[in-house]
């Protein structure tokens, strides 16, 4: 027979991996000492810039959640901006790591046995901003450690609670339209997690 408490630890435990691999993606822009979140929602215009934002999910692998974000700028000037790209997980315990790994210039989230690997991609470049930050903060001006240069507040290790941001800076000229990519891949371990990326960045 199970008693309660073995009911309630059995619970907690399902519970615990029901939230697993539901890490959500919030795009975001910075743009002119502005920023803004696109939370629930695929699309946003931002009449005063002139900028229209676009996200689209391909569906490629089980294990990858891939998006691309177009921002398409309807001004008469050149739009420099920074795509902003949150994850965090819907459900997270207190043993649920988020950290930057500089060597492979690349965040990970870890939680339970599973390894999730987010990047954010503009033109093949590899220059970008990551952080890490405790949730509480992230829907705050807490991320900036200068919000009228748009540049994030670097923070590499969050534990419990937390999400990481990466940011691409991009320039968007007048009439035109650019594409930035973002993914997330769960995998067992870090190896298996970059190898996959490998593969998805030689087909995409």
């Amino acid at each position: 027979m199970i008693n309660m408490t073995e009911l309630q630890q059995i619970k907690q435990f399902s519970k615990r991996l029901a939230s697993i691999g539901k890490l959500q993606y919030i795009p975001g822009i910075w743009v002119n000492g502005k920023y803004f979140w696109l939370q629930n929602r695929m699309e946003k215009v931002i009449y005063e810039e002139g900028l229209i934002i676009k996200v689209e999910q391909k569906h490629l692998h089980s294990k990858i959640h891939f998006f691309n974000i177009f921002v398409s700028n309807h001004s008469h000037q050149s739009k420099d901006i920074k795509i902003l790209a949150m994850h965090h997980f819907q459900n997270a315990h207190q043993d649920h790591l988020t950290f930057v790994s500089p060597t492979d210039q690349r965040i990970f989230h870890h939680a339970g046995q599973n390894v999730f690997l987010v990047n954010l991609m503009h033109n093949e470049s590899e220059t970008k901003e990551y952080t890490t930050m405790p949730l509480w903060n992230v829907y705050t001006n807490q991320i900036w450690s200068s919000l009228q240069n748009g540049t994030l507040k670097y923070q590499p290790m969050a534990k419990g609670p937390a999400a990481s941001i990466l940011a691409e800076k991009i320039t968007v000229s007048p009439q035109k339209t650019e594409k930035i990519s973002t993914w997330t891949i769960a995998g067992k371990n870090k190896n298996e997690v970059i190898a996959m990326e490998q593969a998805l960045l030689k087909i995409h």
